[in-house]
């Protein structure tokens, strides 16, 4: 009797025990061409095995967000060739039973990739195989790779997974290179590169949902990030207080928080200049001061806009006499005016104001997101701060 019922329990357990899914981690493949320029495509093969391997119900496959933390505790990030042993090591922090994992190489137009699918626990390299074709025929080559693991590890796919195997996000290779290159950035923390590499994938190709994907999460925490400044800058922009011994250090800061290719951030730039010059207002810090580097910066915008020639030496003339002590506003200021003297000598003023308004709307149809829609949104302000400053110099 307690034969049978073992057997019973034995019946009961195994079954779930056998479809318990098997956990796989895609580590980064070498990039072994020689072009660093394919260096993110290792991003890119990952996310893509990732992506796909995810479909398989018998798989748990790694996030890549956790690979990179893991890498980053084991200090891997830099190591190439994860053998055996490293893969052991690897797969715990992973808490991964494989790691599928290679290197690539691009001879003229062939890309061959070798690749290694690695038991944890024991060390042992389950299979190592190679594929190869041309590259622009790359996804045909990570299907290979999908069918190496599935094979290896003897997984039984269902029709349905079987069909969204073979379904690819995009055909197009450049939206995927400019994906794998998005990729890249972002986890160096240059999310606003990673925005612009994310969109032209999209541009190359509009479909590119992994793009659309990664585009929209990084506005979410881009907004995110925006609120947060904003807060911060409306707080401190209560504070000032020119009487205030921190009065020069404060307007650096808040100056140096904005961005000059946002629309609402040069708003706010521009605001906070105008407030000091309608003071008279000349905060001044150790080295270089943050006023006339952000003033003198708009001012450089209008050098080919005639309406702002005889403008222009009045701004430079009030900052140079405001802080003598600099040698930025006097370097920065010869730069100015030898480009005005070059654009009257050069240029007829009535052509030129037709070319410098042609701009203006050819910018002003641009996308929202383009720096330049910044500036002529903000036109208007800036051309009333320069006209404020040349108004403060005496004898004009």
């Amino acid at each position: 009797m307690r034969r049978l019922l073992l057997l019973l329990a034995m019946w009961v357990v195994l079954p779930s025990q056998a479809s318990a899914a098997r956990t796989v981690a895609i580590a980064y493949f070498d990039n072994n061409t020689g072009k660093p320029e394919l260096a993110p495509l290792a991003k890119g093969l990952a996310d893509m095995l990732i992506t796909d391997l995810s479909n398989v119900s018998s798989l748990q496959i790694v996030e890549r967000d956790r690979l990179n933390q893991v890498l980053a505790e084991l200090q891997l990030g830099r190591s190439k060739f994860i053998d055996p042993k490293t893969a052991q090591k690897l797969g715990k922090g992973l808490a991964a039973e494989f790691i599928m994992t290679g290197g690539y190489t691009l001879a003229g137009d062939v890309l061959r990739v070798d690749a290694r699918v690695i038991e944890v626990v024991s060390g042992k390299v389950r299979a190592s195989e190679k594929v190869e074709g041309a590259k622009d025929e790359f996804f045909s080559l990570e299907k290979d790779l999908v069918e190496i693991l599935v094979r290896t590890l003897d997984v039984k796919l269902a029709v349905s997974e079987k069909s969204k195997l073979r379904s690819n996000a995009t055909e197009s290779y450049t939206a995927w290179s400019q994906y794998s290159a998005g990729l890249d950035a972002k986890d160096r923390g240059d999310d606003a590169e990673a925005r612009r590499l994310f969109q032209a994938a999209l541009d190359s190709d509009p479909n590119y949902k992994a793009a659309k994907n990664a585009t929209e999460r990084l506005k979410v925490i881009f907004e995110r990030d925006d609120s947060a400044k904003a807060d911060a800058y409306a707080g401190l922009r209560k504070t000032l207080d020119p009487k205030a011994p921190d009065f020069a250090r404060k307007v650096d800061a808040l100056l140096s928080s904005l961005e000059s290719t946002d629309t609402e951030q040069l708003r706010k730039k521009v605001e906070l200049l105008t407030w000091l010059a309608e003071r008279d207002l000349t905060p001044s810090t150790p080295g270089m001061s943050r006023v006339p580097l952000e003033a003198l910066g708009i001012a450089y915008r209008f050098t080919d806009d005639p309406g702002q020639w005889d403008v222009i030496p009045r701004v430079c003339e009030y900052f140079v006499s405001h802080y003598p002590t600099e040698d930025y506003p006097k370097s920065y200021c010869r730069g100015l005016i030898k480009s005005i003297d070059s654009n009257r000598k050069n240029r007829d003023p009535a052509e030129a104001l037709k070319r410098w308004n042609e701009d203006l709307a050819h910018d002003a149809k641009l996308d929202p997101d383009d720096w330049r829609v910044a500036l002529v949104k903000n036109n208007a302000g800036m051309r009333k701060l320069l006209a404020l400053y040349a108004s403060k110099v005496k004898g004009k």
